[in-house]
């Protein structure tokens, strides 16, 4: 395929038709013909044409033919024409003549120039700035020349009687006003030059202040540029936000910022001007001791008044917040490197709540560069501690599950020398080339090798080292030269890489960049309403919009009263009866849809419930109704979550809204996902001009990056041939001619080199013996390189080397400037699409996140209208970021009485009584809940509450809403369904967790009883049958408690967790799974579909959210009474207000008491009896039945399956249980079950006796109903299940149940042998009475799967110790034998231990550690020892308390012990449990054995040699450890593996004779007498056990030959044992019936459950199975596995 850029490449073809031109592009080809070639003498400029022309076009709705004419004014010769007009301005005099000029040529012009459209434009910036530059002329002349024309025009203009163009006037005064505005935006010489502010004046005095309304923006920041008074106040009291000549003062106390502390400076980042500090932390800040200056909320005492002081408080407290977290954290790690402890710190987490994570010894390995990423910078460190002995797989898996240092996480390099670098990780797969680049020219320097997945970073592959992929927050020259003067040096303990997990940079970068480029303009709307003091004591008068002051402008409201005529015009007094008779809103939601409207800042407080989003929604659509008159453009839409903006944007398109487009990628509505900015602009095809801008700049971009490609190469190798033969050309030609051209000697022949032929290394080499001197550098740099010594000549290109690398290194820092001022043009050029998509649409949904990231875009959408959703929860830094300098209207819709914003730093918060710098504090609820002795703005309120019942909402009326009302419907919701109670709160006094040694767990708080009861009662509302999706809701104050009942309720139900909750949980460490699950509650609890989700949160991300029942788990229960995060009234209102039906409470009263509005709440509850110990419940089928409940157990006692004991034995399919004494009860309610209409007494139910429903005896017989739904009588079902095969029963006809007791010789199954119901063919495998016969056969299956993949495991495990015991028998013959690779680097390694001694002692480990350290990582050992890892992970795997059977029997016992069952439990069968692990104890101590024989038969050539110091072991530990398995083997009754331990008992006493650390020649002597009575058992042994140790004769006479000194080990051949392992790899054939061979081994046969085939034991070879179902000789049934089963 072609790219895009390739298509435009291509020439056309001379056969191709023309495209025949549009109506515009003919009109602009005829306008281009009036504009005069270049050069051309005789051609007569024809402003007025041209210009009036030009309007007409710009005023059509066409975006390319505007690109065109301002392209084409920046031209040359555009700029003539320009020049013409202004000419022509200076030359005429009468004051009509200038006039006409003005109207004719020069307003079309200020109007072409000044289109909002080109203004907002990104692609014409760069032309507009040109044409602007051009008019103000050198030293400003030109301007002054046009402005002081056009002044005396407007005057006259604006007095004369325009009867033809009554907007004539009011667009003038717009348009030269923009004009005039630009000019001084940019050129900061207009500010000085006191004729600008002439012009201004005269222009305020001599035209009338209604015509000037509509240039009032233009001219109050023109006046503000120019530190002018402003002489428009928008209301009254209004004051200069930066009086010009303003001087901060000091103050006692208060270390002031910058140059003003009396200290001086704290750091180079320590400004008094915003705009001048690094948003990130640089060096000097990191190491400085001194505290920031923080700005008090106290105005006053701001060193900076007005506008400035509110930006300047909301960015240092901001950056604070985020960034100083940051700073703090690399300060400790920086200390720690410079201090460093005696181990490495654990994670660390500060009083500021920041989690961080360190990365010790990083070293950066190289440099790469990515077309699409920039630079980056490959990097490795230590591996954390746990991985470093796990396989690559585990590494992995543990990688992915910590979820850190994943793509975009921001980390931080720490030197100790103090140096601190950000970078974000990087996804390491390169990006694709493009394909008209060709990729084959630049592949020798774009390092192909690492673009393999193998070479790629990666955090698992290695197990000592993790390698990942950065690149530089910010790219700086400075860092960019660190970075490489580091590369290729060995792993560094002096750098650290510090992580900060869940921070990600564009969370808050963009919000201070935003706060810094405001800082600077001072364009905040509503300043005067935003910023006042404690001296304003006048009441505040909040005027109408701007737009809606404009004469005979009123609202259309027919949107509010179902299409019918209603209008509002502000300021004037309103019908509210005509509302009320058609609105759907309720009183209040009227109000404060009308007063929102007729203000142009407009608050509204929602309490709980009362339809905030649905009067935002109203008032959405009114102003959508007005859009066009009042020339609104985009009404932007404002939330703080995506979730929030989600909802808010659902309801606009449920409501008819169109033209809405969202901002953000994380959008989770099937609804909006094709109405994303991304989705949108994808479709949108780019004008001409913008292809042809984005093809010139791409054809850069491709010159640029194959410059780097090259640089890259050469910063990598500096040394290459090649970059020294480029430097040498560049800098010291001399020395380039002398070495790289070809000389010719006298008869005209010219020198020929080889191929391989190196000029560098054979001047470095060529060196005369006779030349000594020892020159400096600068001296060789003039001299002749063949007289220089060959010192001389490796310092001169050591230094060529060092100067070929700087001069890259510079070149490269150019390269990469260009790199990026290209990518940001590119950026533009996709800025000017989406902004084409916006200024198209009728909303913009974006959260504040969002806008910050987008605010370069939304300021050119010259949106009027903003609203803010939640305003009570946005931090106010966000929402004065989010005030575009176009608003003329915003609408902050909120709840100060709900959650505050959040802030990370504890110091910022509200609560906090000693902080001094709340940050939490919305600006909604700064301007309704001011500071004492600031004015108030009023705001509206909404009263009636639509979603709690009465009895709920009575908690947040009676403490905060006293005039909050119910709405009639609420009245009418339902009993909350298993509860005797909708509102109830559980008091107890069992006290919260103590401290977690879990790091993450520690730093929250949890209570493991309320987890529990939550799960029951969850459990138990749930078995109502009535909740589905969303219906229930779990909420907790704390991280710690939120992931315990994550985890304990996922076992049980389908659990929906917020994407903010995550997003914390992930931040604290508190995210991943836990090894250990909390077991089940005890009852049947089982797992619901997903229509059952149940939504758990925490109280701080629900608000806005809402369910039918909430349960709540306050945790804290402590003697202190500290009641923790719920101390604050606004988590308490949230925590409150969230229930529609029911409510229930579980915590401590005498803990939250203390707390004034908990103390109100529990009054409220105790006077209506909602509160107590034990909780009621109500059974849905006896709802007089009283239940009470204490604690999660009590459930399953009392509340069965959701009910009460009356129904306690039928599940809710109506399945009985096997318990005798519930025999009565259960047949009343089976009768029940069948006398309902769907179940006839006609219906079979006996298939044996042919009965019917009607003809049985309940109380005898009764039935039961398995899942299908079918009913079958008990005596039916039996049999049917073969009852009397598991099952002792009574002869005694009166016993109310037969069965007495259970089989201990029943045989077991197979899982394909389960029963079916005989008329739907579903599985029994639910139903209690028959449980024991299906968990048997499900254990039998376990046990079965064990055993063959243990088999599985062993058996290539011995394979390759054979193997790996064969390679070390190979003897020295040949040093290049591949075989013995190993044993010339053990040789290698012994020598450089020479002056060591080599010390075998202690355990088996210890040992073979030593042996670790003397061979190499790829020495002789490096396989065997991988092998002696996998032999021991197997082991460890196989041990008995990791097999099924073992599993199951500690859940039994644990079961019983938790109901106080005493019954005894069969004995687990011994030898399945300890069968595998007995032979990998066997192959260990083999795999052990022959690694310290090989070493010792080395280290004893080596010291005999003369080549080691001393060599000595000691075994005595090893012989422990064979007399262990000895022991374990003989109580187990296994002798072959009893045999095995006696036999390596007697090898490592044989091994250590004449080499013993300890023992004197007297003990060496009785350790031999031992030794061979060790191999007189083992004789024994053979004798007794034939069977099971044939062919271990032969190793018993090998052993008795090392004893003697015959001979040394070697391993014996063993047929026998080679039979054996067969048999293990042969899997069983079913799970049928247990049996031991003739030596005690089990086995199990399939299908019927007897024999059919002979076969050989799994572990000794014996015949096993048989023939004709008649087992062979000494097979025998395994017992204890069938009284296991039961």
């Amino acid at each position: 395929m072609t790219s895009k850029r390739d298509a435009h490449a291509q020439q056309p073809q001379p056969t191709a038709k023309l495209r025949p031109q549009t109506e515009f592009e003919t009109a602009y080809r005829d306008w281009t013909f009036l504009i005069p070639r270049q050069n051309s003498r005789f051609h007569i400029v024809e402003t007025w044409k041209l210009f009036k022309a030009g309007w007409d076009l710009m005023s059509k709705d066409h975006t390319e033919i505007r690109q065109h004419i301002i392209k084409k004014l920046a031209s040359e010769e555009g700029l003539a024409t320009i020049k013409a007009l202004v000419d022509g301005m200076v030359g005429r005099i009468e004051l009509q003549s200038r006039l006409h000029m003005f109207k004719d040529e020069t307003l079309p012009f200020f109007r072409i120039i000044s289109h909002p459209d080109v203004l907002s434009s990104f692609i014409l910036e760069t032309p507009l700035d040109t044409i602007y530059t051009f008019l103000f002329g050198p030293n400003s002349r030109r301007a002054l020349e046009v402005f002081k024309a056009s002044t005396s025009s407007l005057a006259t203009l604006a007095w004369e009687d325009t009867a033809m163009d009554e907007t004539l006037p009011s667009a003038a005064v717009t348009a030269t006003l923009a004009v005039l505005e630009k000019i001084v935006d940019l050129n900061q010489g207009a500010q000085v030059i006191a004729e600008f502010t002439s012009i201004v004046d005269e222009l305020s005095t001599c035209i009338p202040e209604q015509l000037l309304e509509a240039g009032s923006r233009s001219l109050n920041k023109i006046r503000q540029r120019l530190g002018i008074e402003t002489a428009m106040p928008i209301s009254k009291g209004r004051r200069s936000t930066n009086p010009k000549g303003f001087r901060p003062k000091f103050e006692l106390g208060q270390d002031l910022p910058g140059v003003l502390s009396e200290h001086g400076p704290r750091h180079d980042n320590d400004h008094e001007n915003i705009f001048d500090i690094k948003i990130l932390p640089t060096t000097e800040e990191i190491q400085s001791m001194r505290s920031e200056y923080l700005p008090s909320c106290d105005s006053s005492k701001h060193h900076l008044p007005g506008v400035a002081g509110l930006l300047d408080r909301q960015f240092r407290l901001l950056r604070e917040d985020t960034v100083g977290q940051l700073r703090d954290a690399v300060q400790i790690e920086y200390k720690r490197l410079n201090n460093p402890p005696q181990s490495r710190p654990p994670p660390q987490k500060h009083s500021n709540g920041i989690r961080n994570i360190v990365y010790h010894d990083v070293a950066l390995v190289r440099l790469e560069f990515d077309r699409k990423k920039g630079l980056q910078i490959v990097a490795d460190f230590d591996q954390p501690s746990a991985l470093k002995k796990k396989g690559s797989k585990e590494r992995e898996e543990w990688w992915k599950n910590s979820k850190l240092l994943q793509t975009d996480a921001f980390v931080c390099l720490v030197c100790f020398t103090g140096r601190a670098i950000f970078f974000r990780v990087c996804d390491p797969t390169p990006t694709p080339a493009l394909k008209r680049r060709d990729v084959e020219n630049v592949g020798a320097h774009s390092n192909e090798n690492w673009r393999s997945v193998k070479g790629r970073p990666s955090l698992f592959r290695q197990a000592q080292r993790a390698t990942l992929m950065l690149s530089l927050v910010e790219d700086s020259s400075e860092d960019i030269t660190w970075i490489t003067s580091q590369l290729g040096m060995a792993r560094n303990p002096g750098h650290s890489l510090v992580e900060f997990p869940g921070i990600l940079l564009p969370s808050f970068q963009p919000t201070l960049q935003a706060l810094q480029q405001m800082s600077r303009t001072l364009d905040l709307p509503f300043s005067e309403l935003l910023v006042r003091s404690g001296e304003d004591t006048e009441d505040v008068d909040i005027p109408a919009p701007a737009y809606s002051r404009r004469p005979n402008f009123s609202f259309n409201l027919e949107t509010l009263v179902r299409g019918d005529r209603l209008r509002l015009r502000p300021g004037q007094p309103f019908d509210y009866a005509a509302l009320r008779t058609k609105s759907t809103l309720d009183d209040a939601q009227q109000f404060s849809t009308v007063y929102a409207l007729g203000r142009c800042l407009a608050l509204i407080q929602g309490p709980p419930g009362t339809g905030k989003s649905y009067t935002g929604v109203a008032l959405i659509k009114a102003l959508l109704r007005n859009r066009e008159i009042a020339e609104l453009g985009p009404v932007i839409c404002v939330c703080y979550t995506n979730h929030a903006l989600d909802q808010l944007l659902e309801h606009l398109v449920e409501d008819g809204v169109t033209q809405l487009i969202r901002l953000g990628s994380r959008s989770k509505s099937e609804i909006l996902q094709n109405l994303d900015l991304h989705h949108v602009s994808m479709e949108v095809k780019p004008t001409r001009p913008e292809g042809q801008e984005k093809y010139k700049l791409f054809t850069r971009l491709d010159t640029v990056l194959d410059e780097i490609d090259e640089l890259m190469s050469s910063i990598k190798n500096p040394s290459h041939s090649s970059t020294i033969k480029e430097y040498l050309e560049a800098y010291h030609y001399g020395h380039y001619q002398q070495l790289f051209s070809r000389a010719t000697d006298d008869h005209g022949y010219q020198e020929v080199r080889g191929k391989k032929f190196s000029v560098l290394n054979s001047w470095l080499k060529g060196a005369s013996k006779r030349i000594v001197s020892a020159r400096a550098v600068p001296e060789l740099l003039e001299a002749n390189l063949l007289e220089m010594s060959s010192v001389e000549r490796l310092a001169l290109y050591k230094y060529w080397i060092q100067q070929s690398a700087t001069e890259a290194n510079i070149r490269l820092l150019h390269s990469l400037e260009s790199y990026h001022e290209i990518r940001d043009l590119l950026k533009r050029c996709h800025q000017e699409t989406d902004l084409r998509c916006l200024l198209g649409a009728h909303v913009i949904g974006v959260t504040t996140t969002g806008l910050a990231r987008n605010l370069d875009v939304l300021r050119r959408v010259r949106a009027k209208v903003i609203m803010f959703e939640e305003a009570g929860e946005i931090l106010e830094a966000h929402t004065l970021t989010a005030l575009l300098p176009s608003v003329e209207h915003a609408i902050l819709i909120g709840d100060h009485e709900q959650l505050r914003p959040q802030v990370n730093n504890y110091e910022f918060q509200q609560e906090n009584l000693r902080g001094k710098n709340p940050l939490d504090i919305s600006l909604f609820e700064r301007l309704v809940r001011p500071q004492p002795g600031y004015p108030k703005l009023p705001f509206s309120s909404l009263e009636v509450q639509r979603r709690m019942h009465p009895s709920i909402a009575e908690l947040v009326r009676a403490t905060l809403y006293p005039q909050l009302i119910d709405h009639s419907s609420v009245f009418a919701y339902p009993e909350v369904d298993g509860m005797r109670k909708r509102l109830f709160w559980l008091d107890h006094d069992e006290k919260e967790d103590s401290l977690s040694s879990d790091l993450a767990q520690s730093f929250s708080k949890t209570n493991t009883w309320e987890v529990e009861m939550v799960a029951a009662l969850v459990t138990h509302l749930v078995r109502q049958g009535v909740y589905r999706n969303e219906d229930i809701a779990v909420l907790t104050p704390y991280l710690g408690q939120l992931q315990k009942l994550k985890q304990r309720l996922r076992s049980s139900f389908a659990i929906v967790v917020g994407d903010r909750d995550v997003e914390e949980l992930e931040m604290k460490g508190l995210e991943g799974d836990s090894e250990e699950e909390t077991p089940l509650a005890q009852g049947n609890v089982r797992k619901t579909t997903l229509l059952n989700a149940l939504r758990v949160a925490t109280v701080d991300n629900f608000q806005g959210e809402e369910a039918k029942v909430i349960i709540v788990s306050l945790v804290r229960c402590n003697d202190e009474r500290k009641c923790g995060f719920l101390k604050t009234s606004n988590r308490i209102n949230v925590l409150l207000s969230r229930a529609r039906h029911g409510m229930y409470i579980i915590g401590s009263t005498q803990t939250a008491r203390p707390v004034p509005i908990w103390n109100k709440v529990i009054t409220i509850l105790e006077e209506g009896e909602n509160i107590g110990r034990t909780l009621a419940l109500r059974c849905p089928r006896h709802k007089e039945t009283p239940i009470e409940v204490s604690k999660a157990d009590d459930f399953s006692i009392f509340s069965p399956e959701g009910g009460c004991n009356e129904s306690r034995y039928m599940n809710q399919f109506g399945a009985w249980s096997d318990a005798i004494e519930a025999r009565k009860d259960a047949t009343i309610h089976a009768r029940r079950f069948a006398e309902t209409p769907a179940i006839r007494n006609e219906r079979m139910v006996d298939y044996i006796m042919r009965s019917t429903y009607a003809e049985i005896d309940l109380d005898n017989n009764p039935c039961i109903i398995p899942s299908c739904g079918h009913l079958l009588t008990r005596e039916s079902m039996d049999g049917h299940m073969d009852m009397m095969q598991y099952y002792i029963t009574s002869n005694d006809e009166n016993a109310e149940e037969s069965i007495i007791a259970v089989k201990t010789d029943s045989v077991p199954f197979s899982s394909s042998d389960l029963k079916n119901c005989p008329l739907c063919r579903i599985p029994l495998r639910n139903i209690n009475r028959y449980g024991r016969i299906v968990r048997r056969a499900w254990i039998d299956e376990a046990t079965k799967k064990f055993i063959v993949w243990a088999n599985s495991q062993f058996v290539p495990l011995a394979s390759k110790m054979e193997q790996a015991e064969a390679k070390l028998q190979i003897p020295v013959l040949d040093k290049k034998t591949p075989l013995l690779a190993g044993q010339a680097q053990l040789s290698s390694s012994l020598n450089k231990l020479s002056l060591e001694s080599i010390r075998l002692i202690g355990s088996r480990d210890e040992q073979l550690k030593v042996i670790r350290k003397a061979d190499r990582p790829e020495g002789r050992y490096r396989d065997v020892f991988l092998l002696r890892s996998a032999i021991a992970k197997f082991r460890k795997v196989v041990d008995e308390a990791e097999q099924p059977i073992s599993h199951i029997y500690d859940l039994i016992e644990d079961a019983r012990r938790h109901r106080g069952v005493e019954t005894k439990v069969a004995d687990l069968p011994s030898v399945l449990q300890v069968r595998h692990r007995l032979l990998a104890t066997v192959l260990l101590l083999r795999c052990d054995y022959a690694i310290l024989r090989d070493f010792v038969n080395h280290s004893v050539g080596a010291a005999s040699a003369g080549r080691t110091a001393d060599f000595s072991l000691s075994l005595a530990r090893n012989r422990e450890d064979c007399e262990a398995l000895i022991q374990d083997s003989r109580a187990r009754q296994q002798p072959a593996h009893e045999l095995e331990g006696l036999l390596y008992w007697v090898r490592f006493t044989a091994l250590e004779r004449g080499r013993s650390a300890s023992l004197s020649e007297t003990d060496m002597s009785a350790l031999i007498d031992r030794a061979h009575e060790q191999l007189g058992l083992a004789h024994n042994l053979c004798k007794e056990y034939p069977g099971q140790t044939a062919g271990m004769p032969a190793e018993i006479s090998a052993a008795e030959r090392m004893v003697r000194g015959d001979t040394f080990y070697a391993p014996v051949t063993n047929a026998e044992k080679a039979a054996v392992y067969a048999a293990m790899t042969q899997e069983f054939s079913g799970t049928g019936h247990w049996y031991n061979c003739v030596n005690g081994h089990p086995f199990t046969v399939g299908e019927c459950g007897m024999p059919m085939q002979t076969a050989r034991c799994p572990q000794c070879g014996a015949a096993v199975g048989g023939n004709h179902h008649q087992p062979v000789a000494g097979v025998t049934r395994a017992t204890d596995m069938d009284e296991f089963g039961h």
